[in-house]
């Protein structure tokens, strides 16, 4: 990383997930609002990131924008989820508990060792995209291997497996029958 303030070191780690820096100031239903940093996201993930700075701007400040912003996402029926980070010194447990009120708070601690940018994106990890791993074409088919512990099942119980295939309605079907065979039987023999 290159940034040299947190707000830098967040803001670099966003765009590099795909947020789009939103210019200053904030401008939603007329309001405008100063703040170090914003973003929005892009389809699956439209959220709206403020990033504050507690080790230049009062907790108090800083809670009367963030609810300024979600009251002005309010009026103008926003659909976006808001999210605040808050980068430096993490703030007292009633500042974050009054923000958890009206969006995601993702408080970024102090980084005092270590590897910096891992330790900042794990705390960011939340909004993130996942990366999965490519599929390997070793991958085995899983109702052959479940198949292949059933060894010491009933033969009926353990062909339930093979109407896995066609859903839950039909293993469920085929254990009704297997249930109800049984039931049948006894109940045609208690007749006279």
């Amino acid at each position: 990383m290159t940034a040299s303030t947190p707000v830098d070191r967040v803001a670099e780690v966003l765009a590099g997930a795909g947020y789009r820096r939103v210019a200053m100031p904030l401008d939603i239903a007329g309001l405008k609002f100063d703040l170090p940093a914003a973003f929005v996201g892009a389809s699956p993930s439209p959220d709206l990131i403020i990033v504050a700075d507690t080790a230049f701007d009062q907790e108090q400040r800083i809670l009367k924008k963030i609810e300024g912003i979600a009251r002005a996402m309010d009026v103008v029926r926003s659909k976006r989820p808001l999210t605040a980070v808050l980068a430096g010194p993490r703030p007292s447990s009633a500042m974050l508990d009054s923000l958890s009120r009206v969006c995601r708070v993702l408080p970024i601690g102090t980084i005092l060792d270590g590897d910096a940018d891992a330790a900042l994106r794990n705390w960011l990890a939340v909004l993130m995209p996942l990366n999965l791993p490519e599929p390997s074409t070793n991958i085995a088919d899983p109702l052959t291997e479940i198949a292949g512990q059933l060894g010491g099942l009933d033969p009926e119980v353990a062909a339930l497996v093979d109407f896995a295939q066609h859903g839950a309605d039909a293993v469920q079907s085929r254990l009704h029958a297997i249930i109800s065979e049984p039931l049948a039987d006894e109940d045609s023999g208690d007749e006279p």
